[in-house]
This record gives structure tokens, sequence and C-alpha cells, in this order.
């Protein structure tokens, strides 16, 4: 008995040194532990490794993403599962972690007319080291420790609501004793239609039984969450979450994501957050997080560097790849149209400092000027705004490129126009592109700036200009 005492307290120390993924120690059997939500329950959960899902793209974020979407998702809130189009989705992760710890992990989603429907597994291992005997020294034999959990979710639309859920089996093995639970993950995401530039998201995850590893038991990390994502300009998300884990006082994180295209289908993105779950403990190095995204059509490369002090640092990969559907499609290099193609121009994106209605007057001032210099023809923009209000479930989700594509072509439009007006301390800037409707690929894009207000149809009219001479 005094050996495994030994080899529990070996173990727990390894767990220690890697605290912000795992937890030391069990407590009290029960669906929470005591003092639930504050600090006096810190350690006292079990299964530490599902506090943090192992996408490395939400890593990166600070632990955030609750209203994003992917397969990766299945892990942080299922809703963001669900695939838009018929096809399949796969991803697999592999993190570093302190104290000589890794972790793998596999998710996989399909398109169904009934939801998407997917599957995952995450595989948590230990550098444990060798066996003690009852006086504390090593015996050479080595002796097993890992956590696992496999997932099966369901995801599907109602109204501008996504909603999903997740069934979990977590199995724990210290030496020669074996654990196991069940536990339930579901969330949604408020999806309302463009031109809106916000999303809500709510989720909670691991509320399920008691995990009893030999002669003790410890309830699940559940923990509830609350997210909204703001598209603070068209290729750039801001996030914001709060969280109320059952082993923690409450606490927020913060992150943003730029994305930089290359093409249709293809581009970078970069990615920062903070996650103050762990500043009190560690800084602000604690609490930083940092990482990058490579997409090249249905193929994804994910990177994030997650510091702990001095604990160390980990790093986290995520491979994903997309087929099937729209996926399969080959994205092909777009072209402005020859002769007078009809455009469709939508809604001007209101960056910071600028009024709705001022984003609404440049862009009629851009739409005349585009037909002035008789390249182009308008669509009728009665029957344009008809078709975007009927349609308006449809586009939910949609980026300003991607619902000024679709705009045009429901209304039979070979040009999608889409726009955005911001102000700085030089006045107004002012973004016109054209787009394929086809897959909303960029054909040509110009900018032009404003010293003010009364300078709109100038900018408007060099803009125009300078695509129509494309």
């Amino acid at each position: 008995m005094e050996g495994r005492r030994l080899i529990r307290a070996r173990y727990a120390g390894l767990c220690a040194a890697a605290a912000l993924l795992f937890s030391p120690r069990p407590a009290a059997c029960g669906i929470f532990p005591v003092n639930a939500f504050s600090d006096d329950a810190r350690g006292l959960t079990s299964a530490g490794f599902l506090k943090v899902p192992p996408s490395a793209r939400f890593a990166a974020l600070g632990g955030a993403g609750l209203a994003l979407n992917g397969t990766d998702s299945l892990a942080l809130n299922p809703a963001g599962t669900r695939l838009a189009a018929a096809g399949a989705s796969a991803s697999a992760s592999y993190n570093s972690l302190p104290a000589g710890g890794s972790r793998a992990a596999l998710a996989f989603s399909r398109y169904s007319s009934a939801g998407t429907f997917s599957a995952g597994l995450i595989y948590n291992g230990y550098d444990a080291g060798e066996r003690l005997d009852a006086a504390g020294s090593g015996s050479g034999a080595g002796f097993a420790a890992y956590d696992s959990a496999y997932s099966a979710g369901w995801a599907g639309r109602y109204g501008r609501l996504d909603l999903g859920l997740a069934l979990k089996y977590i199995r724990c093995r210290l030496d020669d004793e074996t654990g196991s639970a069940g536990a339930l993950d579901g969330g949604l995401a408020y999806r309302p239609p463009y031109p809106s530039v916000t999303e809500f998201a709510l989720a909670f995850r691991n509320l399920g039984t008691p995990l009893k590893l030999g002669s003790e038991a410890a309830p699940l990390p559940f923990e509830m969450d609350a997210g909204l994502k703001w598209k603070y300009a068209p290729d750039l998300n801001l996030l914001f979450e709060g969280r109320l884990p059952a082993d923690h006082s409450p606490y927020l994180a913060a992150a943003g994501e730029l994305f930089l295209p290359f093409s249709a289908a293809s581009g970078l993105s970069l990615r920062s957050g903070l996650n103050f779950r762990n500043y009190d403990d560690h800084g602000f190095m604690g609490a930083f997080a940092a990482g990058f995204g490579l997409k090249l059509g249905g193929f994804s490369l994910d990177y994030a560097f997650n510091p702990y002090g001095e604990l160390g640092a980990a790093h986290r990969m995520t491979a994903g790849w997309a087929w099937g559907g729209a996926a399969a499609a080959a994205p092909r290099r777009p072209v402005l149209p020859p002769g007078r193609p009809l455009a469709a121009v939508a809604p001007f994106y209101a960056g910071p400092g600028v009024t709705a209605t001022e984003a609404e007057v440049v862009r009629g001032l851009v739409e005349s000027e585009l037909v002035r210099t008789g390249r182009f023809t308008a669509a009728d923009r009665s029957r344009a705004d008809m078709v975007l209000a009927e349609k308006e479930q449809e586009y939910s989700g949609l980026s300003f490129d991607e619902s000024a594509a679709a705009l045009a072509r429901r209304a039979g439009a070979a040009l999608a126009v889409s726009g955005s007006v911001r102000r700085d301390g030089e006045g107004y800037l002012i973004t016109v592109r054209l787009l394929d409707p086809a897959g909303g690929g960029l054909i040509a894009a110009e900018t032009a700036r404003a010293g003010g207000d009364y300078l709109f149809r100038e900018a408007s009219r060099a803009a125009a200009a300078a695509l129509a001479s494309r």
C-alpha cells in the first residue's frame, strides 16, 4: 500500500507541473466539487485534460472561439461543427505540453440532411517515470498513466440558431487502476443575418458523472461559457468570452483573428489572445497566447504557442482537411467579365467612426459612379434588396464578401461589389472590391481617401474609374 501511495504522490507531482492543463488531486464525489465556481474548489476535479480543447486554433486565441466554426469545435462548442453544405471535414491535433506530457486528438464531421454528425478522440499521455518502492527508491520499472475521451456529436440549424450536442466517454488509468465516466456537452450559436457584425454563443462542457479511480472519486471539470464574435472589419474578428468553471472563480478571455487572403480559397490567419484564468498565478505570460493558420483550399494547418511562465510552454499543431460539396470544386482565377457586366452592389461595411447612413451614402455614390464609367451596369437595387431580405437566413454567418457574392447570384448579376468605409485621423478611407459571384473570389480592389464627407463623391469617382480601367 505504501508503494502505491508513493506512486500516486509522484504522479500528482508531475501533473502539478502542468497544473494549467491537468487536475493534480481528486476531490469528494459529486457532480460539482465543494465550494464550486470559486477558487476554493481548485484542484478538486478530475480529468483536467478536458479543460483545454486540443485545437491549435482555439489555443492561439487563448481558449476563445465559442462562435467560430470547424470540426475541431467538437471539444469546445458542438454547435460550431455544423457544415453548411454537403461534404465532410477532419482534423488531427498534437500538443507538446509542459512536464513531458503530450496530447493527440482526432475529429471528423459529416454533413447529412438531418444535420452534421461528428466523432472525436482525445488521448492524453504522461511521462510518469519509474515505479517507486515502499522506501521511495526507483525500481527501474515504469507504470502506465493516461487519459482518453471519445465523443459523438450532432449539430443542426433552427432559424438563426446553430445547436449542437456531444456525448463523451472518459477513461483514465494510473498504474493498475482505471476509472471511467460519461459526460454531455452542448451549445448554441446565434448568427443574425448580414449586415449584422456580431454573433453570440453559449455552451456547457463536461456535465456528467464523477470519475472514480480506485477508491477515490472526483467530479468532472464542468464549465459554462458565453461568448461574442464581433466582425470589427471584413477580415478581422474580435472575440470576447466569459467562463464559469466549477473548479475556479469566473474569468474572461479576449482574442483577435486577422485573415490575410491569398485567393478565393487560401490565406494566412494571425491570432492572439489573453486568457485570464491563470493571470494571478503566472502573470501576463501565463495568460498570453499566439499563433497562426495557413489555409490552402480544403487543407488547413494551425499552430499555437502557449507560455506558462516558469513551467515552460506548450506547442500545439492542428491539420485539417475538408472535401466534398463546395470544398471539392477547384478554385479558379476570377476575371472581370467583358462588355458591360451587371453588377450588384451590396451594403457597405461601416467601420470605426463611420455611421450606417454614411456607409449607405457611399454605397449609392459608388454604384452611380461605376455606371458613369460606361464599363458596368447596375442591378435593380430594389430587387436586390428584396432578394436579400427574403433570403436573410440563408446568408447568416457569412462574411461581407460572401454575402455580396450570394446577393449577386440571387440577383442574376455577373459581378458582386463589396465595400467598406473607415475613418481615421486623415479622414475617410473607402475600399471597393469586385468579386466573382460564383465563388466569391476577388477580381479587383481599389481604395480612395476623402478628407471629409463632402468629398465622398470625388473619392467614389476615383475608385470607380480605377476599377473600370482593369
